[in-house]
């Protein structure tokens, strides 16, 4: 499977929790290569609910992203959304090597 990936995402992980108030501590922000579709279509998310996902985010081959992680988009009208991963899938060659990480926002 070969994506053209031509955009771009923020992706900060979640590092810890603030132990006083309990807000979300999250790291330095990195910046990926990807590719994202927007569209609504039907997932099961990480507790095997169903659940409607706005978009997908593909990225090269095996990406370090978790649900607790933060995608920040800016589309091509300049309009920045944050997202958090809902569905995480990993699509693999036949000889086993992964290929193509699909994140369900």
């Amino acid at each position: 499977m070969w994506v053209p990936l031509r955009q771009t995402v923020i992706m900060t992980k979640l590092i810890g929790t603030d132990p006083d108030y309990g807000d979300p501590i999250y790291g330095p922000p990195t910046l990926l290569k990807c590719r994202f579709q927007e569209g609504g279509r039907l997932v099961r998310n990480q507790r095997g609910e169903e659940v409607v996902s706005v978009g997908t985010f593909f990225f090269d081959r095996l990406t370090d992203i978790k649900f607790s992680d933060s995608l920040t988009f800016t589309n091509e009208l300049g309009t920045e959304t944050t997202y958090t991963p809902i569905a995480i899938s990993v699509r693999r060659a036949l000889n086993g090597k992964p290929v193509l990480t699909e994140v369900d926002v």
